[in-house]
């Protein structure tokens, strides 16, 4: 049996290809319209003909994307949340289909290309709404939620540096050190809408945690790993730790639910959170918290290219 567990574990592996097959199909059911976009990129002495149109080509497929009447209308949306770049990029690689390059002129090194190709309306909408959520959960669930702050040190942190996006088929780490000993609560916060609570339930194990002791959830060592499959965009790591027990009421018999509506019981549960505490020995707590972005390869390779050209234009 593989250790890697598509995004987290083999009891939904079902569900996933169950998804993506009715996806498919769905995609072929779904009504098509034509956009088009134009575009021209001068290359320098430094580059080739060839570079230059591929430029020229996914900067028309940014036009194109950018034309669309579900795009301009979300807009706000999409401007708000900080996703345009991110949005144009996966619906340039994964969602424009039968792309076509009607026209292509070159005058010294400028290049210019005009195409057209059909876009799902539906598929364009249900990109921005889950991208959109994703980002709104994923800020949300690092937001302090302890109103007179940690009363020791609580850490959390993944396997890359701040910043850097993980790339489809790459394994995720996730660590967690206190300077306390403490039992612990870990919630995953996944771009496809769901918490996944790694503890306690997926490690169960490791609800109490040694002072000093790294913990590491994922990677060759463990029972489960993470592998980031789709959908992608903005996700979250939240840990919560006490010196004493949780109340239950933060705790869950699921393995995964709803993102939004668990994090919204979450926090009205923090803002009146009970510790089983023994007399005389009140209980301490801390949390942290950490952002991740995962994306396609596709993706990267767009946003890498219009980050390039974008900076020669």
């Amino acid at each position: 049996m593989d250790r890697y567990l598509p995004r987290i574990w083999l009891l939904i592996a079902v569900a996933i290809i169950s998804w993506a097959m009715s996806g498919q199909g769905a995609m072929a059911a779904q009504p098509l319209e034509t956009v088009s976009g134009t575009d021209c990129y001068t290359y320098g002495d430094d580059q080739t003909p060839a570079l230059a149109k591929r430029a020229a080509l996914a900067l028309a497929m940014e036009q194109a994307v950018r034309s669309h009447h579900v795009f301009v209308e979300s807009y706000s949306t999409v401007k708000n949340f900080q996703l345009e770049e991110d949005i144009v990029a996966t619906a340039s690689t994964g969602i424009l289909l039968h792309t076509r390059i009607d026209k292509e002129t070159q005058e010294g090194q400028k290049i210019c290309r005009s195409i057209t190709a059909q876009i799902s309306p539906v598929k364009l909408d249900e990109v921005i709404q889950q991208k959109a959520k994703a980002k709104k959960v994923a800020e949300a669930a690092q937001i302090p939620v302890l109103t007179e702050g940690s009363s020791f040190e609580l850490k959390v942190w993944t396997n890359k540096h701040a910043g850097e996006v993980y790339r489809e088929g790459e394994d995720l780490e996730v660590s967690v050190r206190s300077n306390r000993d403490a039992f612990l609560k870990v919630d995953y916060y996944q771009a496809n809408g769901t918490v996944v609570h790694l503890v306690p339930n997926m490690f169960v194990d490791d609800a109490f945690v040694q002072a000093g002791k790294t913990y590491t959830f994922g990677g060759k060592h463990a029972r489960y790993g993470f592998r980031v499959i789709a959908p992608f965009g903005a996700e979250a790591i939240k840990a919560v730790a006490s010196t004493n027990q949780l109340d239950s009421l933060l705790a869950s018999d699921k393995k995964s639910e709803d993102s939004e509506a668990y994090l919204n019981n979450f926090h009205a549960t923090m803002r009146g959170i009970k510790i089983i505490a023994t007399p005389g020995q009140p209980a301490q707590w801390a949390e942290a918290a950490v952002g991740l972005t995962t994306a396609s390869k596709g993706t990267l390779e767009q946003s890498q290219l219009l980050s390039t050209v974008r900076g020669r234009k």
